[in-house]
């Protein structure tokens, strides 16, 4: 009787658990892409799934090689979990090139259209290294950040998004609203490369009916930190998967990567990484 209650129990567990689909690349350090975004949904008692765009051959200090999935493949990840799983969030991080744009917008279009999307527009690791090529933005614009319920630029992605530079508080706002143009329904515009006078990080977000809500934190070390956009869009997804309201689920993000910052670790010669537990 024991052993047959657990096994409902479980079940019932598997079948409310929020389960989250994450479309991005594996980073072999550990630091960031597909690894830190299932670290990240394990921490928030998320369950990850997971179709991998590309794999990457980098560590702390640099990407040294990228090696993209088949188109074919690529679309054959994402639709069978998608025929077999109920998604709660989709969570998209690196891509790379229009064709692997083009073929995750194709797929969500005809298996998920209602289900949000968190966008994170990767376009350059935290080392420097290009992970987006210039052909592909345009494909960004087009095919997918016009599906997503937010994306998460930072700085450097905003200004190339809204064809603008971004010096201060008020820039972040105007990029916003030329962000959510593109047809998406919010916008979180991160601020951590720009530096403010009081040494605090402040972020913008932008919601669906265009009230702007300032996200801030102390600003925590001087060092670069790897993963922080990859981990923080993967947390905003976590706990929209768990129906939380968008400004509370961006607010809640932001605290679960400061408090990841504060015990970040150096594993290698190169950037420092969070503790995502």
């Amino acid at each position: 009787m024991y052993y047959v209650t657990t096994i409902l129990y479980l079940t019932f567990l598997m079948k409310n658990i929020p389960k989250l689909l994450i479309i991005a690349g594996s980073d072999p350090s550990g630091g960031a892409g597909i690894q830190a975004d299932i670290k990240t949904a394990s921490a928030h008692k998320v369950y990850a799934s997971a179709a991998i765009t590309c794999l990457t051959a980098q560590n702390t200090q640099k990407v040294f090689a990228i090696h993209n999935s088949s188109i074919d493949f690529l679309h054959q990840q994402i639709e069978v979990v998608l025929d077999d799983i109920q998604f709660d969030a989709i969570k998209i991080g690196m891509l790379g090139t229009a064709e692997i744009i083009n073929c995750v917008a194709d797929i969500l279009q005809k298996k998920a259209k209602k289900i949000p999307l968190i966008l994170d527009t990767v376009m350059v690791a935290t080392s420097g290294d290009l992970l987006l090529k210039e052909n592909a933005v345009e494909a960004l614009k087009l095919k997918l950040i016009k599906c997503a319920y937010i994306v998460t630029p930072n700085i450097d992605e905003a200004q190339v998004l809204a064809k603008m530079p971004i010096k201060n508080l008020n820039d972040m706002k105007q990029a916003a609203l030329k962000i959510k143009a593109l047809g998406c329904k919010s916008v979180l515009i991160k601020g951590g490369h720009l530096n403010f006078l009081d040494g605090r990080i402040r972020s913008v977000l932008l919601n669906e009916k265009e009230n702007f809500y300032i996200i801030s934190n102390k600003k925590i070390g001087n060092k670069n930190i790897h993963g922080t956009g990859c981990t923080l869009a993967s947390a905003i997804a976590c706990n929209i998967s768990k129906k939380m309201d968008l400004v509370n689920a961006v607010r809640n993000a932001n605290k679960y990567v400061s408090r990841s910052i504060l015990k970040s670790l150096n594993i290698g010669k190169g950037s420092k990484v969070l503790t995502h537990f």
